[in-house]
């Protein structure tokens, strides 16, 4: 017979292995988390050191307005690529600060050249009256002792002389540079009609002239900008309309804004105009600056521009906001 098997039983304490694995595991994860936080320290020092060129480079890029500054020679990384990356940035402000210098000469310039554009006309404008006025000193000197010929004398001569004061007055304010500052009011459009006539009575033209209520010395523009504008705009639709052409200006207030249309029955600005007077693409040589200079006032008053050709018309429309009185 087979023996039945037996049962053998024992007892083993793990106790001590299982507390030195939990010490283990324990230390393994301290020393992970240790290592895991110097190493990434490290590593976040390091990209941060390297990324150090890119954020003064960033820096210079996120200042940049109408005065962009250039990245000094001693901030330049030792990376050669990153060396070409700042003096590529440098080249690009030079050039920035290039264009804004040629763009203030040729606004400066055509200030100058819309001044001489009107000189013959002014010149034709303040002549002609003379001749009268020389027959009417003429004639008070030979007939001071008769009043019925004195008296029409005295008059064409105070109506002569106060034509060629407002003439003369209308021409330097427009042109003067501490008038730039000054508010806006229904004067100045009264001079630019003055100033814009004689050009118009040149090419026989026509004028229809309309000028809503404009509050006097209104606060909210300048008045050398707005003139500037008009000025240029009443000059390039002149030349556009040609011998025999009609013309049309109109001023309002509306809705918290100055609106300003000029218009002109001519063939229509070339596309290169209307870049000019539309984009900031760089203007090309060969004329056209008075369209540019419109763009730079407008903008800098923050306003806007439209143009459009409706029923054989070219209408030139700006939007200038009034800004609120302090």
């Amino acid at each position: 017979m087979l023996t039945p098997p037996g049962i053998l039983v024992s007892r083993v304490d793990l106790s001590a292995l299982l507390a030195e694995r939990r010490a283990t595991r324990v230390t393994l994860l301290a020393g992970n988390a240790v290592a895991i936080l110097l190493l990434g320290g490290i590593g976040y020092a390091l990209i941060r050191r390297g990324l150090r060129p890119v954020a003064v480079l960033s820096t210079h890029l996120s200042g940049m307005g109408d005065d962009p500054q250039p990245v000094p020679e001693r901030a330049f990384p030792r990376d050669h690529e990153l060396a070409r990356l700042f003096f590529t940035y440098n080249r690009m402000v030079d050039a920035v600060r290039d264009r804004a210098e040629t763009d203030r000469r040729i606004a400066e310039r055509e200030r100058y050249v819309s001044l001489g554009r009107l000189s013959s006309s002014l010149a034709h404008e303040i002549n002609n009256p003379l001749g009268g006025l020389m027959n009417a000193v003429d004639t008070l000197r030979h007939y001071k002792d008769r009043p019925e010929v004195a008296g029409p004398a005295i008059d064409l001569l105070d109506r002569g002389l106060r034509h060629l004061r407002d003439v003369t007055r209308a021409a330097l304010q427009t042109h003067r540079g501490d008038h730039a500052a000054a508010p806006l009011s229904a004067a100045d459009f009264e001079d630019l009609r003055l100033l814009i006539e004689p050009e118009i009575g040149r090419r026989a033209q026509r004028l229809d002239w309309r000028v809503g209520e404009i509050p006097e010395e209104r606060e909210g523009l300048p008045a050398g900008p707005v003139r500037q504008i008009a000025l240029n705009l009443l000059l390039n639709a002149s030349e556009n309309a040609g011998t025999g052409g009609t013309l049309c200006f109109a001023a309002e207030e509306e809705a918290g804004a100055l609106r300003l249309c000029v218009c002109d029955t001519g063939p229509g600005l070339p596309a290169s105009a209307v870049a000019r007077l539309l984009s900031d693409a760089p203007p090309v040589n060969g004329g056209g600056f008075g369209l540019r200079l419109v763009r730079d006032l407008t903008t800098g008053l923050d306003g806007t521009i439209d143009h459009a050709r409706r029923d054989g018309r070219t209408e030139i429309r700006i939007v200038l906001p009034l800004r609120e009185e302090a």
